[in-house]
């Protein structure tokens, strides 16, 4: 769930490339692997321009507990996987900042009109983002304290200093790197990104959170 810097090459391209013999899916959705061990009632999405691999992978993953959809979208399913990691970012700030429900809703809503709009403009397919790998897995990170980028907006949001909150988690937050190959490419594309806008600035910036 990233991009490579300077290419924006996604995961799957990148796999594509240095084994070009194989058929590659990609599996998104609102899952928390804590969760899915734990057999909370799931769902995910894989995501394949081969059929075959599709239907494999369903019947290999489902279960009593997990149900795996399937998708021609790959590059619709793995952007909004990479992307809503910023908007959980952005989430975790505002529940450190004790905002409001209306404000949640908000954010949410328009985070997914950026992500969309966004992918959109790299040819994926738009009804993607209404179902598990888009508002579904936003959902999740966005309202999760399980979730790592959630917890760099929360840390970020009571003040703390980005480096000594990454160190503190020991884990990679996808959501800083990818911030900023969005926000380029975002610029090149000239596609309006203002909840982007505004993390990037914060972070990179070092703008001031309440201005």
């Amino acid at each position: 769930k990233g991009i490579e810097k300077q290419t924006f090459k996604l995961m799957s391209q990148v796999i594509a490339e240095e084994a070009p013999q194989h058929k590659i899916g990609v599996l998104s959705g609102p899952n928390f692997a804590k969760e899915i061990a734990a057999k909370a009632l799931s769902g995910s999405v894989i995501a394949s321009p081969h059929d075959d691999l599709n239907q494999q992978a369903q019947s290999l993953m489902h279960s009593g507990s997990l149900r795996i959809y399937a998708s021609n979208d790959i590059l619709g399913v793995e952007l909004a996987g990479a992307l809503k990691n910023i908007y959980a970012i952005i989430s975790g700030m505002a529940a450190a900042l004790e905002v409001g429900n209306n404000t949640f809703g908000l954010l949410i809503t328009r985070g997914l009109a950026e992500m969309s709009r966004f992918a959109v403009r790299l040819n994926a397919n738009p009804a993607t983002f209404m179902g598990l790998a888009g508002i579904g897995d936003l959902m999740v990170t966005c309202l999760s304290p399980l979730s790592r980028n959630y917890r760099v907006g929360y840390a970020l949001g009571k003040g703390e200093v980005l480096e000594d909150v990454i160190q503190r988690l020991g884990q990679v937050a996808e959501g800083v790197n990818t911030l900023a190959q969005v926000k380029a490419k975002a610029d090149e594309l000239d596609v309006y990104m203002p909840l982007v806008t505004g993390i990037y600035n914060i972070i990179y910036q070092h703008s001031k959170i309440d201005e």
